[in-house]
C-alpha cells in the first residue's frame, strides 16, 4: 500500500491495517522457521544427492525471500505507527 493510501485512513482503520500487517509478518515468520526445521533435518540427515541439494537451496532462499518481506513491512509498519501516534498527540487537548 503506498503511502497515499494508507495516509487518507483514518485511525480506527489504520489500526486494523497494522493488525493485519502483524499477522502477514507472522505468517512470514512461520515460513522461516519452516525452512529452517526441514533445512536442519536434511542437515542431520545428511545431503546425499542433488535433488537434496537443490531443496536445501530452495528452502533456504524461500527463507531468505520471507524475511526480506518481513523486513520491507516492519520498516513500512514503523512509518504507520509514527503517523497514528502524529495524529493522536495532535488531537491531544493541552495540558492545564
Amino acid at each position: 500500500m503506498r503511502d497515499e493510501e494508507w495516509k487518507a485512513l483514518g485511525d480506527e482503520a489504520l489500526e486494523r491495517l497494522l493488525i493485519e500487517r502483524w499477522l502477514y509478518r507472522g505468517l512470514m515468520l512461520g515460513i522461516m522457521f519452516l525452512a529452517a526445521i526441514i533445512a536442519s533435518y536434511l542437515g542431520i540427515r545428511g545431503i546425499g544427492g542433488l535433488m537434496e541439494q537443490v531443496t536445501l537451496g530452495v528452502l533456504l532462499a524461500l527463507a531468505l525471500a520471507a524475511a526480506a518481506v518481513a523486513w520491507t513491512m516492519r520498516q513500512h509498519d514503523l512509518r504507520i505507527h509514527r503517523e497514528l501516534r502524529r495524529r493522536r498527540l495532535g488531537a491531544r487537548p493541552p495540558p492545564s
